[in-house]
């Protein structure tokens, strides 16, 4: 029950060391003579840097240690080659098989070697079923969707802006059309590029401009993008208290420390209010030896009715170890009949056999496996806390609307999602029918009740064969489609997917490009993750890097082979 921290600093500090240090360094000691004392190990490892001590520090079973990990994380990344820093990863992930960091480290492992071991050691590791890692992916996997649908907006957004481009920059003059007024107009239409220089104002003034110009069905795709960003905002709130977890600005970090960790934080009973926090801090208490404290808790909520199964075991489980029998039998009985766990059986089973009814033992032993419950211990078992204790505790403090996403950020969507209900919409210009040439009044020709720009005109009025007309008409046509398919790819080169929705495939080309910005985001904004207090790890780039190619290679080929097949149709 001694903290490893404690005990080591006191070993430092004791003439123990010096005289160990000696005895290795002469060879009057043989360091497997400490096979089961982690503290003489982790010294001698440090101080003389010998591996063999790594060895035997892997065959002594201890608490969870996150310092101890973190630590031999910092060796990993440090190390001079992949065996040694594979082999550190192994002893970091022996003090902590639960943390995040071990296992990423071990991804990145992978990708950097190519070689699929330290792969299978990631997912032989707990991580899943721990509350920090939980949380951690939580909370980063909102993040990554919020980011990717903020990006798909900005795709479209942008896509569309090219679409429209033309007509654009005939709307700002349209009473006079020459060739310096259109790159002027241009120019005034990239302000918004060149004055922000910010993501996040560039999308909420082209989508202001987009507004009263793309039609009812570019406009509904707008307001679900509108509105599946400010819904992903709703049910982030609660991940600000995880954020405030995850960063130790939260008592529960420390309780949650407490319970799972070999630490030698300590909390006053007096600070803590609801069960839940009691619940846990007794528990601590009992897992760092102070038994005495763990009683008290424990007993007071047992007699002010606060009866539960874990509680009840957990308190039989100390009147076990200081003797009092009949209290612990009595409570281990309530237990059995209070809960469907099969830790109160067990317990009960090692009551009996301490006091050699064999017949008895065995029938709660069996009854235990019989709620599915089996331990090897020759102590009593506790009931953990459990992850779902941690999430009901967490999530019953107030919502904190200021966190992680300034919701004055979501603002702007909300309104502009309403305007999109407004019936205004800016009159088109006139079009050419032949090569659909944005035209102003003065620059249109009439011929035959089709409105044409004066070069198409000038064509089409210098012949007077009909088939001749029809052929001339389908060659300017073709230029146009031509080069409307040439923007279509490039736009597709910069983002797959975008080309997809520059030619009015909306739904396949923001589901392209979703998929595409769940790949890209973590590489374009790596500080918008949330990384816990005391974060060490390997390098997260190589499985960024990997991600981002297997998803562009993959969204190239799709989005490439679908704009050819619609050319096809």
């Amino acid at each position: 029950m001694c903290q490893f921290d404690v005990s080591y600093q006191t070993f430092l500090q004791s003439p123990r060391s010096e005289a160990v240090f000696l005895g290795l360094a002469q060879g009057r000691y043989d360091v497997r003579e400490f096979s089961d004392d982690p503290t003489v190990l982790w010294f001698w490892r440090n101080s003389a840097d010998a591996p063999y001590a790594d060895s035997l520090l892997k065959r002594i079973k201890l608490r969870r240690n996150f310092y101890l990990s973190a630590v031999l994380r910092w060796e990993a990344k440090e190390a001079e080659n992949h065996e040694m820093a594979n082999s550190k990863l192994h002893l970091a992930s022996h003090f902590d098989s639960s943390a995040i960091e071990n296992f990423l480290s071990f991804v990145a492992l992978t990708v950097i070697q190519r070689n699929l071991d330290p792969l299978i050691s990631a997912f032989s590791l707990p991580v899943f079923s721990d509350f920090r890692s939980q949380i951690f992916l939580l909370t980063n996997g909102v993040m990554l969707i919020l980011l990717a649908l903020f990006m798909c907006g900005f795709v479209y957004v942008a896509t569309k802006t090219v679409y429209y481009l033309p007509m654009f920059s005939h709307r700002i003059d349209p009473q006079e059309h020459n060739r310096i007024k259109g790159i002027m107009g241009l120019v005034i239409l990239l302000a918004p590029v060149l004055l922000f220089r910010n993501l996040y104002l560039i999308f909420i003034s082209y989508m202001l401009l987009l507004l009263f110009t793309i039609n009812m069905r570019e406009r509904n795709w707008l307001r679900m993008i509108l509105l599946s960003m400010v819904v992903v905002f709703v049910f982030s709130l609660p991940l600000n208290h995880f954020v405030s977890f995850l960063k130790k600005n939260s008592k529960y970090y420390y309780m949650y420390e407490m319970v799972h960790y070999d630490s030698n934080v300590h909390i006053n009973p007096d600070s803590v209010s609801s069960e839940s926090e009691r619940i846990f801090l007794a528990y601590a208490f009992k897992q760092q030896g102070k038994f005495e404290k763990a009683m008290s808790l424990y007993e007071d909520m047992y007699y002010t009715g606060h009866r539960d199964i874990a509680v009840v075991n957990n308190l039989a489980n100390i009147y076990f170890v200081y003797e009092e029998e009949a209290k612990a039998e009595t409570l281990y009985a309530y237990a059995m009949r209070a809960g469907d766990r099969g830790e109160p059986f067990f317990n009960m089973g090692l009551l009996r056999l301490r006091n050699l009814e064999y017949s008895e033992s065995s029938r709660y032993m069996a009854e235990a496996r019989r709620h599915d419950f089996s331990s090897s211990s020759s102590e009593p078992v506790d009931i953990i806390p459990s992850t779902n204790d941690f999430y009901q505790a967490i999530l019953s403090e107030p919502l904190a609307i200021f966190g992680v996403i300034n919701p004055m950020l979501v603002l702007p969507l909300i309104i502009i999602f309403v305007l999109t209900f407004l019936p205004f919409r800016f009159p088109s210009p006139f079009y050419c029918t032949t090569c659909g040439r944005a035209i102003c009044k003065k620059c249109q020709e009439q011929m035959d009740d089709e409105v044409m720009c004066k070069e198409c005109f000038t064509k089409l009025k210098s012949t007077e064969n009909v088939e001749m007309e029809a052929l001339l008409k389908h060659s300017v046509g073709s230029r146009k489609r031509r080069l409307r398919s040439l923007i279509a790819y490039l736009v597709n080169v910069a983002v797959p997917g975008a080309g997809l929705i520059y030619m009015g495939r909306n739904f396949v080309g923001l589901l392209v490009v979703f998929v595409v910005m769940l790949g890209y985001t973590p590489l374009m904004f790596p500080t918008m993750f949330i990384k816990p207090a005391g974060w060490v790890s390997l390098s997260l780039l190589p499985i960024f890097v990997a991600g981002a190619l297997s998803v562009a290679l993959v969204t190239y080929v799709y989005s490439f082979l679908a704009m050819r097949s619609s050319h096809g149709d």
